[in-house]
């Protein structure tokens, strides 16, 4: 009978123990990610070829694989900007933040706080739907502002061709690095009043979407993006045809 308290005594310490632990439920770190994409609305080919690239399955993967998480949630935080490429030099993108602080919150919230962020992203592709067609685009103003806004990575869905009332990657798209650097600062000084800051800790991913007749031209501005934002404001600049290969 003694023994049997004692049994008795020590599964209940061990309960006791295990519920005490489990209310330590405040993160020692947490991981903090912040995540814009820019999406080219430039004609309704590219806009398609967007929200398909960008659906429910292929941005989880890219948020999950942002914030490095695995089957247990983690203490994270996310702030997920979204904008859209224009002719327009401004940039007002619309913010959305999940967070999961507390190891003590149940799975379900989880689950549901990722739903209501990735429905929040749904809204944002249904968007594009009402942008009118531009007769050219820009892309560097509005990805030069979100670099400035953005401490962390910038998803840009593109064909990353410029046309716009300082250069024309379609007429004359720079080849040389001389090119470049006349182009870039043909740019900088119609968008912008003073040269941008380098941005080490800053990430650009171009996810390239064109079409088969302007392959060479995007070839082009391939190599004009890479070398105009690593040798002029240090990012780390990668390109990848789809989000589910990053």
């Amino acid at each position: 009978m003694k023994k049997m308290k004692i049994q008795t005594l020590t599964c209940l310490l061990a309960i006791c123990t295990l519920l005490l632990t489990s209310c330590e439920t405040e993160c020692e770190t947490v991981t903090t990610k912040n995540i814009t994409v820019l999406i080219d609305a430039t004609d309704s080919l590219l806009i398609h070829k967007a929200k398909h690239e960008l659906r429910k399955e292929n941005f989880e993967h890219l948020i999950g694989q942002e914030l490095g998480l695995e089957e247990s949630p983690k203490c994270f935080t996310v702030n997920y900007d979204f904008g859209i490429i224009s002719t327009q030099s401004y940039y007002n993108p619309t913010s959305t933040a999940l967070s999961h602080t507390d190891w003590g919150q149940a799975r379900n919230k989880l689950v549901i706080g990722w739903r209501d962020f990735y429905a929040s992203h749904e809204k944002n592709l249904q968007s594009l739907d009402s942008v009118g067609l531009m007769e050219s685009t820009s892309l560097f103003p509005t990805l030069m502002k979100a670099i400035n806004k953005t401490e962390g990575t910038i998803i840009v869905v593109s064909d990353l061709i410029e046309n716009n009332p300082a250069v024309n990657f379609y007429k004359n798209p720079p080849a040389t690095p001389e090119q470049m650097d006349m182009a870039y600062d043909k740019m900088v000084q119609y968008y912008l009043p003073d040269r941008l800051l380098q941005k080490e800790k800053r990430e650009v991913i171009f996810v390239v979407i064109s079409e088969p007749k302007n392959d060479a031209v995007v070839h082009k501005a391939r190599a004009f993006w890479k070398y105009t934002l690593e040798e002029n404001l240090g990012l780390r600049v990668s390109f990848t045809d789809g989000i589910s290969t990053l």
